[in-house]
């Protein structure tokens, strides 16, 4: 089994060679993480948030802002309450992140990160 540190790392190289993704959640959700990763020095608040369809937002993130995101969710899922609230917004957001730039082959195609199960990942909005 991989050492989850080892892991991590690697993760947070595939953000840094990211230029932007786009990221839709709930906007309840998004509040959520951009709260969470505010305070970061490395996370920037993006230009526009914009409404879409039944609650959810449209923004992007850079790479850098990722890098931050991922750090402050693996910060909370490490100390949060296992299945209280915090604990399980922190682990389906990061796992959900990490899935979608696990995918990323350096080809230049746009990085969509949908945090809605209830979207499929190619649903125009």
């Amino acid at each position: 089994m991989e050492d989850p540190r080892i892991a991590h790392g690697v993760l947070l190289l595939k953000a840094a060679d990211v230029a932007s993704a786009e990221l839709v959640a709930h906007r309840d959700t998004w509040e959520w993480l951009a709260a969470l990763a505010v305070d970061h020095s490395h996370f920037r608040t993006p230009p526009a948030v914009e409404d879409i369809k039944e609650g959810r937002v449209q923004t992007v993130l850079s790479g850098r802002s990722l890098i931050a995101l991922l750090i402050e969710l693996r910060n909370t899922r490490s100390t949060a309450t296992p299945l209280e609230g915090d604990w399980a917004l922190a682990m389906t957001s990061y796992n959900r992140i990490a899935a979608e730039l696990a995918d990323v082959a350096g080809q230049g195609e746009t990085i969509r990160i949908v945090l809605d199960d209830g979207l499929p990942h190619g649903a125009d909005d």
